[in-house]
């Protein structure tokens, strides 16, 4: 069984469980459990694993946005992984999806157990190992699942390239090649929006261009919030503990720059100076990893297995 995957088969080796874990009137905000087909039998470690989009976009099961080296990664630890999805800006807040945040820790300690064990008898989560994980806007919702969620809920945070505050975005800017669609085009799309509707999915390519948009034009404010506990990197000053994290992030990076990520594990290392906390930038633009391998890169093995270490201790 080869563990190097494409897109169009990353999810093959596993089984894939869908449910949902909170619903808002007739909604239900989804979950994924993807359990390799060769685990063995007995109490497993978790990942969780929050998708990317900006916040406006993605959703949990969508296979170019989950990175190939997390596929062996998984097998090699008998590891069950957790794939949400959350309710996504603008039609919703920042406190919005901090809720569904702490609903997600809620449903995992109530619920995922009997879950488990209706669809494989033979294994179940071990609650004690929990690794927090996203990419991008992941990033952000696994930083403020640490944030947010009791001490010891979680033994290591693994982020690929996480936003970590509203950065700045200018009109002109070219993200990945592509330019910010023009203020009509963000008006025109508002003006869309029906009030009291839910969203908690959108698989790209659509919305993809809503973040950038409310940032450049000057919107974003306005409908996520902007208090202090929002973003990661303002939120940490008045956290009680962290625990060990782990961070990729291509330094040619023109979505979220890379110069972020360093001056957060600057203010983190500072405020934490007990607890292990590693950034790794080599070459790449934003989702660089999605077909990297570790024996592409020592680096990433490396930084891997620091992070076995923490979660599996």
């Amino acid at each position: 069984m080869s563990l190097r995957t494409t897109a169009e088969n990353r999810f093959d080796t596993f089984k894939l469980y869908t449910t949902s874990y909170k619903k808002i009137g007739d909604h239900e905000i989804e979950v994924n459990v993807l359990v390799p087909k060769d685990i063995k039998p007995g109490k497993r470690p978790i990942m969780i694993k929050w998708h990317g989009g900006g916040l406006t976009a993605g959703t949990a099961v969508y296979p170019p946005w989950f990175a190939g080296y997390l596929v062996p990664f998984l097998h090699r630890n008998n590891a069950i992984a957790i794939l949400p999805n959350y309710r996504l800006a603008p039609e919703h807040t920042g406190d919005e999806i901090l809720s569904d945040v702490a609903d997600l820790g809620a449903w995992l300690t109530d619920s995922l157990p009997a879950y488990l064990a209706s669809k494989e008898p033979a294994i179940s989560p071990d609650l004690s190992k929990i690794l927090v994980s996203g990419e991008s806007a992941g990033g952000w919702v696994a930083l403020q699942s640490v944030l947010s969620l009791s001490e010891g809920t979680f033994k290591a945070c693994l982020l690929q390239y996480p936003v970590l505050n509203a950065f700045p975005t200018y009109p002109d800017d070219i993200i990945m090649g592509d330019p910010i669609p023009p203020k009509e085009v963000l008006d025109e799309f508002l003006t869309g929006i029906v009030p009291g509707t839910i969203i908690s999915a959108a698989r790209p390519p659509l919305r993809n261009a809503v973040a950038p948009m409310l940032r450049a034009h000057g919107r974003w404010g306005e409908f996520f919030g902007t208090g202090k506990h929002l973003m990661p990197d303002t939120r940490i000053e008045d956290a009680q503990f962290w625990v060990p994290t782990y961070i990729l992030h291509g330094r040619d990076d023109t979505n979220v720059a890379v110069e972020w990520s360093e001056k957060f594990v600057g203010r983190a290392r500072s405020l934490f100076p007990e607890t292990k906390i590693e950034l790794a930038t080599p070459p790449g633009e934003h989702g660089f990893d999605g077909d990297l391998y570790e024996e592409d890169a020592g680096w990433l093995a490396d930084l891997l297995k620091g992070v076995e270490g923490e979660w599996l201790a």
